[in-house]
């Protein structure tokens, strides 16, 4: 009985100092352990800018050697030293973003995840809490993308305003005609939800990605703090222009 408690407690100990020594301690460490995760993303990464909510930290990367258009970003989390790196896709991994609005299929590489479960990590990984989190989150959403809010009132973001990317390499070329659609069902869909005063989800218009960003809020008494992002993609696939 002795040495099967001395074993319990000798197996404690090593998987103890295994999940400490798997920490990531520096933005470095964080990085390389996404190119891991996700082959896909290269380069060399130049940080764009930094928000610090409390005492978590979230960095945006952004590749040196490429143009907006042409791009994929890194997002670094830090809490207390302890560094989560997720990866902020273009419009060209469907899979990552679960495109709520997209028929055609994926034509790039698979990520074997997605923004949800990424987010997930974040908050599991650095060991938030609920107060952190949402604010962690409403800041990433507003200071680091730049997103704008209250989108039922502005009717003139979604009408005749045509969100174009240009990297059209693998996918089709999209008709101005069926974009301009796919932005008014999106405003339909944010003006009818916003007249339920009971449950509103929150609206994220991250106009320099080509995405609307839909939070709802899954909370319950037992999980305080509980939320699914839902991403519609706006963008329009057009013909690269060359001047």
């Amino acid at each position: 009985m002795k040495n099967l408690i001395l074993l319990l407690f000798i197996t404690v100990i090593i998987n103890s100092c295994t999940e400490e020594n798997s920490s990531l301690t520096t933005q470095q460490e964080s990085i390389n352990d996404l190119y891991d995760r996700f082959p896909m993303i290269k380069g060399d990464f130049k940080e764009i800018r930094k928000v610090v909510v409390d005492s978590v930290s979230i960095t945006l990367l952004r590749n040196k050697s490429v143009e907006k258009y042409d791009y994929d970003e890194i997002m670094v989390f830090c809490k207390n030293k302890k560094f989560y790196s997720i990866p902020f896709f273009s419009n060209m991994y469907f899979d990552y973003w679960e495109f709520q609005n997209e028929n055609q299929a994926q034509l790039y590489p698979k990520t074997n995840s997605t923004f949800n479960k990424e987010l997930e990590n974040v908050f599991k990984t650095l060991n938030l809490r609920d107060e952190e989190s949402i604010h962690t989150t409403n800041e990433l959403f507003l200071s680091v993308i730049h997103s704008e809010i209250n989108l039922h009132s502005k009717p003139d973001i979604f009408k005749n305003y045509i969100y174009s990317t240009e990297r059209v390499d693998r996918y089709k070329v999209e008709e101005s005609d069926s974009c301009l659609n796919k932005t008014k069902k999106i405003f339909a869909k944010i003006s009818k939800n916003a007249k339920n005063t009971i449950r509103y989800n929150q609206y994220f218009l991250d106009s320099s990605n080509g995405r609307v960003y839909e939070m709802i809020n899954t909370s319950t008494q037992k999980k305080p703090f509980s939320f699914e992002i839902k991403t519609y993609r706006i963008d329009c696939f057009a013909y690269r222009l060359e001047i």
